[in-house]
């Protein structure tokens, strides 16, 4: 059933005046969420939006509702690591002890597979205005061992290459590759491979471990796209790297392009 003649005007007159939340309780639960969102989007129309804080607010106490390992990011392990470097590029910690991953929709896959080595129960969410999948929740150990780890709030300018054990360097590397990394094929058999990051520190870093651990021999910083960037040679030599060992964790579209460069 759609939203009847009568409510659709309600909506284009006052569609601001109220959260998604509040309409749904106006209508007395007549419509759900995508219905209400769905017209409203389509017709240009505005729906107001809750505070950081309240968002903050709502988000701890679901949070705190679900299991989660609160110790896992006190021992490394391949997938441990891989999960620490995707945070490094798509995550932040804020409020002193929420802890958070977004990724864009298509990902969402790889965001359910860490809340189950996480161990967490609760659910993911979708922005859908941003077209993005968040795993979102709040433990005050996790925010501190990841602050240990050297993770910080407001990260992205600041950020220097954290101390990782070297068997789980590539893993890091990796996850850290599936948040701000990408490749391309361009023309005449090409191929660009580059890491984007605010921080230059952070890209010189890894750019002497690549050399070290990979035997990478070029790589160039770009500062117009703040990348480091690399060519057909040393992706490939990159890629044997990163996916090294079967892997647990990966994006299958990334690795996918890996596996094609000839």
């Amino acid at each position: 059933m759609g939203i009847s003649n009568k409510d659709q005007e309600i909506l284009k007159a006052e569609s601001n005046t109220r959260t998604l939340k509040e309409w749904i309780e106006f209508f007395e639960n007549r419509y759900t969420k995508g219905q209400i969102y769905g017209f409203c989007y389509h017709r240009g129309l505005g729906i107001k939006k809750i505070s950081k804080e309240e968002k903050s607010k709502i988000q701890s106490e679901n949070a705190r509702k679900y299991h989660i390992n609160q110790d896992y990011f006190k021992k490394w392990s391949h997938n441990m690591a891989y999960i620490l470097g995707l945070w490094f590029a798509d995550g932040c910690i804020y409020g002193g002890k929420m802890f958070d991953i977004t990724l864009h929709k298509r990902d969402k896959y790889i965001l359910k597979q860490i809340a189950q080595e996480l161990q967490y129960e609760g659910n993911l969410y979708d922005c859908v205005d941003r077209q993005a999948a968040r795993l979102n929740f709040s433990c005050v150990v996790i925010y501190s061992d990841i602050i240990a780890l050297g993770g910080t709030e407001c990260k992205s300018n600041t950020i220097t290459f954290p101390i990782i054990p070297k068997e789980y360097l590539h893993d890091f590397i990796r996850g850290y590759f599936d948040g701000d990394g990408s490749i391309m094929c361009l023309k005449n058999n090409r191929i660009n491979t580059a890491f984007t990051s605010g921080s230059k520190i952070f890209l010189d870093q890894l750019l002497e471990i690549l050399k070290l651990e990979a035997g990478i021999e070029g790589g160039s910083y770009d500062p117009s796209s703040l990348s480091l960037r690399f060519g057909k040679r040393d992706s490939i030599k990159l890629g044997n790297y990163m996916y090294k060992d079967n892997p647990q964790l990966f994006l299958q579209r990334k690795k996918d392009k890996f596996k094609n460069i000839k």
